[in-house]
């Protein structure tokens, strides 16, 4: 029975002494860490007068980009196979119809079994070439 008493005042000597330090001690935040935001300059908001022109790259399991015209869903040339290429189709397109003041808007269909790299590859094209786009997935 002794030592049933003595290992419950132990315990109970140890929880007063937790519940002590838990008092005594600073909760507080040390550091905070700001999320990344874009820079004001880069935040643009979209002008409702334009009318944006709209062209697809479609990317086919063997890694080539095949350019889309929305409107007909015909082709606008031969498969593409290299990013490179898709870079000077794309910044030739946008002047066309940077002439009109129409920005050009890129929407990128990869298929279910093409590699996820060819879709950076794309999304990269872009960014460098300041293209809007936006990622279609099947449903």
């Amino acid at each position: 029975m002794t030592s049933r008493g003595f290992l419950i005042r132990f315990i109970d000597i140890g929880l007063i002494v937790l519940f002590g330090f838990i008092m005594i001690s600073e909760i507080e935040y040390v550091s905070q860490v700001d999320l990344a935001q874009p820079a004001p300059e880069e935040q643009e908001e979209p002008d409702l007068d334009e009318d944006p022109a709209f062209v697809t790259v479609r990317i086919d399991p063997d890694g080539s980009f095949v350019i889309v015209d929305p409107a007909s869903n015909t082709p606008l040339g031969e498969p593409i196979g290299d990013a490179d290429l898709l870079s000077g189709f794309l910044e030739n397109l946008g002047t066309e119809y940077a002439a009109d003041d129409r920005p050009l808007i890129v929407l990128i269909n990869p298929h279910d079994e093409s590699i996820v790299q060819w879709t950076v590859d794309v999304m990269d094209v872009c960014d460098r070439l300041g293209l809007g786009k936006s990622l279609q997935t099947g449903a």
